[in-house]
């Protein structure tokens, strides 16, 4: 059986998402700077919880729990917990966890994908010396968004809504960079989410017809850029192990590769 937690008693959970604390998102909900939902197997004494984020579902603490399992799987048969989108992406705090996975999430095929966290402490090079002549780097506020002689892009306005809540929060407690060709948002870096301990992971987007001319890393650097001058002192950045093109924008970036984990995902459409 399923039991929602209030905001209030998060606190009641943090010990078992201990072993995910490096997925920044399970920790912004914690701290109640991102929008999530968190149940539980036991209100008052949590021994497994469900977690879902924004950026992934999260399984932490006793894997055990058979009646708590099963009201998971019954919940996502009803469609009840789980966000409207194709793919869902879940990562577990220990392996008992993914053994279990293909019986909590039946009827979906569950499909693993490895996954790479990097991590940026410094700033590696000055991006302002990288512009192209003919475009500028502008952050990402209620200026950029509200202007109607810019073209942006409306997966730039999904991310701000989706990982944020709603537009306003974004505005509020997040920050991005994007680069402009004119008047046009080519490229794009945006804070997923921030903890309340000074972290953050941030995401990258290049329009297709631009990609290939060094933008994707020159945003994100000036996304960095941001948040450590700003006094966050680390910036997550999570991709594929196969996806060369962000692995590389990472590592130009200035990011250095912290560890490898998996991320299971089931297919809804």
């Amino acid at each position: 059986m399923l039991y929602e937690l209030s905001q209030a008693d998060y606190h009641r959970v943090e010990a078992l998402y201990h072993p995910l604390d490096f997925h920044l998102n399970s920790r912004a909900v914690l701290d109640r700077l991102s929008p999530g939902r968190v149940f539980v197997d036991d209100p008052d004494q949590p021994r497994a919880s469900f977690m879902l984020a924004p950026e992934a579902c999260y399984l932490a603490g006793d894997a055990d729990r058979a009646d708590f399992n099963a009201g998971i799987n019954e919940a996502i048969r009803a469609g009840e917990v789980v966000y409207d989108a194709p793919v869902l992406g879940w990562v577990v705090a220990s392996e008992a966890w993914a053994e279990r996975l293909t019986h909590i999430l039946t009827p979906y095929l569950v499909q693993a994908a490895m996954r790479h966290h990097y991590i940026c402490r410094a700033r590696a090079w000055d991006w302002r010396e990288r512009v192209p002549e003919g475009y500028e780097v502008r952050p990402i506020d209620a200026a950029l968004l509200n202007d109607p002689a810019l073209q942006v892009p409306e997966h730039l306005r999904h991310w701000t809504r989706y990982n944020w809540g709603t537009t306003g929060t974004y505005l509020e407690r997040g920050f991005g960079r994007a680069t402009l060709d004119g008047s046009t948002v080519v490229a794009w870096s945006v804070a997923d989410c921030v903890t309340a301990d000074g972290r953050c992971e941030i995401g990258i987007q290049t329009a297709p017809a631009y990609r290939r001319r060094g933008l994707a890393t020159l945003t994100a650097a000036a996304a960095i850029d941001h948040a450590l001058s700003s006094g966050l002192r680390e910036v997550g950045w999570h991709c594929d192990v196969d996806n060369a093109g962000s692995i590389g924008t990472a590592e130009r970036a200035g990011f250095e590769l912290e560890r490898h984990y998996t991320m299971y995902l089931i297919h809804r459409r």
